[in-house]
């Protein structure tokens, strides 16, 4: 599933080239992928692109937007004469003529280019909303990871109480936003925290390591693109991330942890277990 810096990346590439665009046509190949009516921005202009957690919003000149929800296998590709763009799950829709199989909706602009959403498994959705329900929708989500609102004392708040695993914990999305498998691991790892302690274990200072190395990872994930882990499309130029080349420990087991313990490597082994219906990956060593 495309994680936070998967989706921040699919929006800044879609903001710098959507606005100023004007929408002339709305072909809608699955039904239930889009919701709403199309007629309210067709001759519309897009005026900006941006995300919070997982939803991309598209905005128009008259105050309606789209959101638009990845799920698990979505993806956004732009096509004009010279530039093709875009991200999200990894397939060969990437590099396929389109529309293909898995096309549920694109977009025609009257300058030629369009926009497509494929989608495999058809979870993904976009959905026609005005301002008052963007409100509505957003004030339900919890703030971003890497936003100023998540601080060392809000986090040990939510967690003080809990019982759960704190990785389970981190990637709830009542708590806050953007933590996805690869990142969560990850920060943990960085962190020195095991995966299964409970949240309330954790102290004020455990808790401003964790956040910091959460941000970190995350910031990371956006420098890079956000990560492609299927080998036959990382080296796609427009679509792929890199941020796999640098990951800690997902995907690593059986490998040495990237860690110091003072100036001393770790080489504690990478381990792997399910939490939550997940693979984990945490190190056997450094991680307490």
């Amino acid at each position: 599933m495309p994680e936070l810096p998967e989706v921040e990346t699919i929006a800044r590439k879609l903001q710098g080239v959507l606005p100023g665009k004007v929408v002339e046509r709305v072909t809608k190949l699955h039904q239930k992928t889009f919701q709403g009516d199309e007629s309210l921005f067709l001759g519309q202009t897009i005026t900006q692109v941006t995300r919070r957690a997982k939803i991309i919003q598209i905005k128009f000149a008259n105050e309606l937007s789209l959101l638009i929800h990845l799920k698990m296998t979505g993806q956004f590709i732009y096509l004009d004469e010279k530039v093709r763009l875009g991200g999200g799950h990894p397939t060969a829709d990437w590099v396929l003529d389109l529309p293909s199989k898995h096309t549920r909706v694109f977009f025609t602009f009257t300058d030629g280019s369009r926009l497509f959403f494929n989608d495999q498994r058809l979870f993904g959705w976009i959905k026609v909303v005005t301002p008052a329900e963007v409100a509505k929708i957003h004030a339900e989500l919890a703030p971003d990871v890497i936003e100023a609102a998540v601080t060392p004392e809000y986090l040990f708040n939510k967690l003080q109480r809990r019982g759960q695993a704190v990785k389970l914990l981190i990637m709830d999305t009542t708590i806050m936003c953007g933590l996805g498998n690869i990142y969560a691991c990850d920060a943990l790892n960085l962190a020195k925290i095991h995966p299964e302690r409970p949240g309330k274990s954790l102290n004020l200072a455990e808790v401003t390591t964790l956040l910091e190395a959460a941000k970190q990872v995350l910031n990371k994930g956006i420098e890079l693109g956000g990560t492609t882990f299927d080998g036959k499309y990382v080296d796609i130029d427009g679509m792929a991330g890199s941020y796999q080349s640098v990951v800690r420990v997902y995907g690593r087991e059986g490998k040495e942890c990237l860690n110091f313990q003072g100036e001393i490597h770790c080489q504690g082994e990478i381990k792997k277990s399910r939490l939550g219906g997940r693979g984990t990956y945490y190190c056997s060593v450094c991680q307490v």
